[in-house]
């Protein structure tokens, strides 16, 4: 029997993911595959990595750090992005936190995210690297629209996988995975609306009309996997892990004293249900 984890995005949301994590490995549970879009897989790898408490560290110390975040980020030539991307995808994993690169090869690299092709509005799944130093596949994936630009692997551009697979617990079964823990950042039964900027990434990114079509279309989307995802529970063959209800963590939220109290929910929850967990994974 082949288990993985499934890790949707959020941003800042996502710090609930990371308690939960640090849960399961503190209780020794180890799940050798992940994959994920945006943050859900930039914070995954470093589950694969056995780091606990890494991603904790960087929330506590980086995340309000203007390096990291913040709207000047947007009018560096070499950045353009919200995000400080070589503050956040090279130093901290390299420096600052340091990322243990050589566990995860040893693990055999298996975190895969989900990210968007701009040019056919479909998602491609890509594994994440050890030897990709710069994190071009995180990056990709984390990508959104008006805060980032577009990433460029292989001569294609890619953003956000969240915009056109924001759980790709369907791609973990298609790969041979049997059982998935899915970890969401939205409580269950939640409802995605129809994008309030559709209408201006046409405008944004007009050379990519089916980018534009996909972002229209993603609640859609979003709403289709949840309720796949639901049927998939009762069969036996998924476990959700979700908030109990939305905190309104915005997804750019910076202050550790917001979001650690969110991560420390997903910890906890994560310990309330380990018992459920454990027998889901047959321990």
């Amino acid at each position: 029997m082949k288990f993985g984890l499934v890790l949707e995005g959020g941003a800042s949301r996502t710090v609930f993911t990371c308690g939960i994590l640090d849960a399961l490995l503190e209780n020794g549970i180890y799940i050798n595959y992940v994959s994920g879009a945006s943050a859900g897989i930039s914070y995954g790898v470093s589950y694969l990595s056995k780091q606990i408490g890494r991603n904790h560290k960087i929330t506590e110390n980086y995340m309000n750090d203007r390096r990291y975040m913040g709207l000047r980020n947007l009018f560096k030539k070499d950045n353009r992005s919200y995000y400080g991307l070589d503050f956040a995808f090279e130093e901290i994993p390299s420096k600052l936190i340091p990322y243990d690169f050589d566990e995860y090869r040893r693990s055999g690299e298996n975190g895969f995210g989900a990210v968007t092709n701009i040019e056919t509005g479909k998602t491609e799944y890509m594994r994440v690297k050890a030897d990709d130093k710069k994190w071009t596949v995180l990056r990709a994936s984390c990508a959104l629209p008006f805060l980032f630009q577009p990433i460029k692997i292989n001569g294609m551009y890619y953003m956000d996988g969240g915009i056109t697979d924001s759980i790709p617990f369907r791609y973990a079964l298609d790969s041979g995975i049997d059982k998935v823990i899915v970890v969401l950042t939205r409580p269950r039964g939640y409802v995605k609306s129809p994008e309030k900027l559709a209408g201006f990434v046409k405008l944004a990114y007009p050379k990519y009309p089916l980018l534009a079509e996909a972002v229209k279309n993603r609640h859609l989307m979003y709403n289709r996997e949840t309720e796949e995802l639901a049927a998939l529970e009762k069969e036996g063959k998924a476990l959700v892990l979700a908030p109990e209800k939305d905190y309104g963590i915005h997804r750019t939220e910076n202050d550790p004293k917001i979001l650690l109290p969110f991560e420390k929910e997903g910890y906890d929850y994560a310990v309330k249900n380990m018992a459920k967990i454990k027998e889901f994974l047959e321990m």
